[in-house]
């Protein structure tokens, strides 16, 4: 029975595809249709659909809005591979278009959706940085700055919690060289981030273990200047 309805669904698929393709009409009308589908929530349609505009459409003026167009359609349908690829293909193509900051935010929020767990490989957080950093810089102005810069503020968040994990993984091994030095790339690459107390704390404790009393006590310093009322700072007195 299930056998049949899987069957049913795609034969139904493949026809509502077919219906599409028959409805090729000139430029205007096709990205029109298109706009259609996308609005009507038919993100896998409206990107099958677009794919082949251009052979269709070679010197329509809708081309260009066309490939902006297939980048949201695939990013909705959660084909981020897809949006990532189009998105960079867009900036490789028309650098100077006036819509090229949406492609570069694009590419930034297809690497966000791709990201894992903490604990994981950090490529696509490294990636997306990357994507929504660029947007900032060179169109510091867009529409898209602003939440790009929260994406990114949420992204560099990740990657301290990502170093804070593994010094306290070294730490809890009694590995106090390696811990330090996790703790101390943390201090000095994610300072704006919400793990900054925690690592200043850990670092000063694995000085301390270390038997480096004046670095430790630097760290406590900083520590409790800049968070006096703590949780990590009030702990950090039994440190010294």
């Amino acid at each position: 029975m299930i056998r049949h309805v899987c069957l049913l669904a795609l034969v139904l698929a493949l026809a509502s595809c077919a219906s599409d393709m028959d409805h090729r009409g000139t430029a205007a009308e096709d990205y029109a249709y298109a706009k259609h589908l996308l609005d009507e929530g038919a993100y896998e349609r409206a990107n099958m659909y677009l794919e082949h505009f251009d052979e269709h459409h070679p010197y329509s003026h809708y081309s260009i809005q066309a490939e902006l167009l297939r980048i949201f359609a695939a990013y909705k349908n959660k084909e981020y591979i897809l949006s990532e690829t189009l998105s960079q293909r867009f900036i490789d193509r028309h650098p100077r278009h006036p819509d090229v900051d949406y492609a570069k935010y694009m590419l930034g929020m297809s690497y966000y959706h791709e990201i894992h767990k903490v604990e994981r490989d950090a490529t696509q957080t490294q990636q997306a940085i990357k994507a929504f950093s660029r947007l900032i810089r060179e169109h510091p102005r867009s529409s898209y700055a602003k939440d790009a810069a929260a994406r990114l503020q949420s992204l560099y968040d990740k990657l301290a919690a990502h170093e804070l994990a593994i010094g306290k993984y070294y730490f809890d091994r009694e590995r106090y060289v390696a811990a330090a030095n996790r703790f101390e790339y943390l201090v000095r690459h994610y300072a704006s981030t919400s793990s900054i107390e925690e690592a200043l704390y850990y670092l000063a404790a694995s000085y301390a273990r270390l038997g480096l009393k004046a670095q430790a006590r630097d760290f406590v310093t900083l520590l409790r200047h800049n968070f006096p009322h703590g949780e990590w700072t009030h702990q950090s007195d039994k440190l010294l």
